[in-house]
């Protein structure tokens, strides 16, 4: 039962989307209705600027960090809690009930969970998905990327049944990044050029 407790409490605190928040007090806008359409911190950011972005991924960071300490303390650092906490989190973003069951894709969520489950695999997956956005110039298929591979980490080092939970949410991750997959694969995927809008940083603040 308590996988299920653990899944429940994650699940509860998904459902904080951060990106409808900052969109309804700090910019009194829908961001379903802009851009993507995607209430995440990728879609806030890109289209009503960083400052808020950054605003939204702290938020959707605290509300996965908040309930995987309330499972932790709860469950007495069980592994297993842990990982459905994790999961629920995700499906609690991923799918709200009180916002029609629309919502981001889990990134941010993923990130904070990978590093509180085992915080140097973490950091090393997070610097690897890095890695891939900088080579790829794309925000899809590194996290994917990195989720396959700590879901693989964690199935060898902490047993089949939280590695398979961690499979199960980059199931999910898939499912919301779907369209974007395939638009990837034929070649019509956004591009960002992280080095190139440093460098361009850079030059401002020196000029």
């Amino acid at each position: 039962m308590f996988r299920v407790y653990s899944l429940l409490i994650g699940y509860f605190f998904g459902n904080f989307l951060f990106a409808m928040i900052v969109g309804k007090f700090l910019l009194h806008k829908d961001p379903t209705k802009y851009g993507s359409k995607n209430p995440g911190t990728a879609n806030i950011g890109a289209v009503f600027g960083k400052k808020f972005g950054i605003i939204t991924c702290f938020g959707d960071l605290a509300k996965t960090l908040i309930a995987l300490i309330i499972v932790y303390f709860l469950f007495k650092g069980n592994r297993q809690a842990e990982a459905a906490c994790g999961l629920g989190v995700i499906l609690g973003h991923s799918f709200p009930w009180w916002n029609h069951f629309n919502g981001g894709k889990g990134v941010a969520v993923s990130a904070m969970w990978m590093v509180f489950f085992d915080w140097r695999a973490g950091l090393i997956a997070l610097i690897i998905g890095l890695i891939l956005v900088i080579i790829m110039k794309n925000l899809t298929i590194p996290p994917l990327v990195y989720m396959i591979g700590f879901s693989v980490y964690v199935w060898i080092n902490f047993g089949w049944q939280c590695g398979f939970i961690f499979l199960l949410a980059t199931l999910v991750m898939c499912f919301k990044f779907r369209k974007d997959i395939v638009d990837f694969f034929e070649g019509n995927g956004k591009r960002v050029d992280v080095l190139t809008t440093i460098k361009k940083k850079i030059g401002k603040k020196a000029s």
